[in-house]
């Protein structure tokens, strides 16, 4: 089974707000080059913001969907453009 064929199958099996966040998340990796804290913080600041506070309301939003979900359950930040 090929990658895309196992992340379909995956997302067929989620939460449907979970199953968006991970949509959102591949189109924003395809739109988007990925980003080191490094690469991050040389960065204008009007720019991080922006990418700092997209990830915010992220988070927010899964936590509001799921609010039993806390920091042991996390994954690793991942790098994010």
């Amino acid at each position: 089974m090929s990658t895309i064929e196992q992340v379909v199958e995956k997302v067929k099996e989620l939460p449907e707000f979970q199953a968006a966040a991970v949509l959102t998340f591949i189109r924003e990796l395809s739109e988007s080059p990925t980003l080191s804290a490094v690469d991050l913080m040389r960065l204008p600041p009007a720019e991080r913001h922006r990418i700092l506070t997209n990830q915010a309301r992220q988070a927010e939003a899964l936590y509001r969907q799921n609010p039993d979900v806390v920091a042991e359950d996390a994954e690793p930040p991942l790098d994010h453009g």
